[in-house]
């Protein structure tokens, strides 16, 4: 399944106790028990934070219910909550699976640079009252590229009973920064006002724990002029969480898409 959701009111994808708040994961579980009848467990392509949306969320599943790919979408979109929906299905071979078979992944995290409140655009993006060095933020960005320890902005994921599982190591295809003219929901305001919309871009082939985040929190250090190009490389050199970049709000990013091999998953799109 294809998921898009508004993370704002979840606890993050992953199911948890009850008392931590709503999951997207609990959510898609429950829709799919109430059209196929069945309790299954749904794996992710990637496991969001709290407050995280996702418009290219991937979920796989196995289901002894016998209907096609539309009829699962349509029919989980009758049952999930209206901040979530199935964009799209595909059956798959059933060797498939959303997080393993997954090549690389993309975030989207978005910046509005803004004096005044906007809070239509602000469930989507982080507003900054002042104008960013949209180049700079670039050039730094670009240093991402290739295979780093990314040990500086983020954590090795743990496992079930809290243990780290592996390195710090990860493969950034893509890295960006770019000014637009609208890409938070609202857009500008009637009377033209609305201010920069930033977004930052990356791409690979995994992600640390609050890597996303820590990165954009780091890069907008570099784009207000409090640390230079040359810092940010120093940092991510030194691998060492010990700098000036704190996380930015969760509510700004957004997975947007999850890329497999050539073939493997052909999407029908829901009706």
């Amino acid at each position: 399944m294809l998921i898009e959701y508004d993370g704002t009111r979840f606890a993050g994808y992953q199911r948890q106790a009850p008392e931590r708040g709503p999951t997207v994961q609990g959510a898609i579980e429950t829709a799919i028990g109430q059209v196929s009848h069945e309790t299954l467990t749904v794996e992710a392509a990637g496991r969001t934070d709290a407050g995280v949306h996702a418009a290219g969320q991937v979920v796989s599943f196995r289901s002894a219910a016998r209907l096609d790919a539309r009829t699962w979408a349509r029919a989980l979109n009758a049952h999930l909550p209206r901040d979530v929906a199935a964009r799209a299905a595909a059956p798959v071979v059933e060797e498939f699976h959303a997080r393993y078979s997954a090549r690389a992944r993309s975030y989207r995290y978005q910046v509005v640079c803004d004096a005044a409140p906007a809070p239509l655009r602000e469930r989507f993006a982080l507003r900054v009252a002042r104008a960013l060095d949209v180049a700079a933020m670039g050039a730094a960005a670009a240093l991402l590229l290739g295979e780093h320890d990314f040990g500086a902005f983020g954590s090795s994921p743990r496992d079930e009973r809290g243990a780290v599982r592996g390195h710090c190591v990860r493969t950034m295809l893509a890295a960006r920064c770019q000014r637009e003219v609208s890409g938070v929901p609202g857009g500008a305001t009637s009377d033209g006002a609305g201010g920069d919309v930033v977004v930052f871009d990356f791409t690979a082939n995994a992600f640390l724990t609050g890597m996303v985040r820590r990165l954009v929190g780091t890069l907008l250090l570099v784009g207000d002029g409090r640390l230079t190009v040359g810092g940010f490389a120093a940092i991510l050199a030194a691998r060492a969480k010990t700098h000036p970049g704190a996380a930015v709000a969760a509510r700004g990013l957004c997975l947007v898409g999850v890329t497999y091999p050539a073939g493997m998953v052909n999407w029908e799109k829901s009706e």
